[in-house]
């Protein structure tokens, strides 16, 4: 069995395919204020995060304690169709507590390209979902970094659709 999937940095919003996640996409790049590279989260359109809120997630980036060591992330914010695809609420949750479990291994690379991508926002693609026993397929996520009041990165917010949930 393969891995399949397609890991896409700093997309271009027409690349995605759900229009939830190129709203989303739009309200992230209008919350960005001038002479800043990255949005606060309490900054993007609460509208729009309305749109997404039953398919959101959101996690605190946890940075390493190493120098030069993976950072790690902790969940946050979770909607109804996240938490019932996850089987579980991760939010207080570490993600390095799960990465063994394929759906987190995903969750951790998308996490991880969006933290370390230079502030760029990370589509995720694939066929099948590695979660809820595959009956989700064409997974379409879309991960954003978002900033804290001191404008550095944060976190990451987003929001997953898929067929079947």
């Amino acid at each position: 069995m393969t891995d399949a999937y397609i890991l896409d940095i700093g997309p271009a919003q027409g690349s995605l395919r759900a229009l939830p996640l190129r709203m989303l996409f739009d309200a992230w790049t209008r919350a960005i204020r001038p002479g800043d590279r990255l949005p606060r989260l309490a900054a993007i359109d609460p509208t729009v995060l309305a749109v997404v809120a039953d398919r959101f997630w959101s996690f605190d980036l946890l940075p390493s304690p190493v120098p030069g060591g993976r950072p790690d992330f902790r969940g946050r914010i979770f909607g109804a169709v996240t938490i019932a695809s996850y089987q579980m609420d991760p939010a207080g949750r570490l993600v390095s507590e799960f990465i063994r479990m394929p759906v987190y291994a995903r969750i951790f690379r998308v996490l991880s390209a969006v933290a370390g991508g230079g502030g760029q926002p990370v589509r995720f693609a694939a066929d099948q979902s590695v979660m809820s026993d595959g009956r989700l397929s064409d997974v379409e996520a879309l991960g954003l970094p978002v900033t804290g009041d001191d404008g550095v990165l944060s976190g990451i917010i987003g929001a997953t659709y898929a067929r079947g949930d």
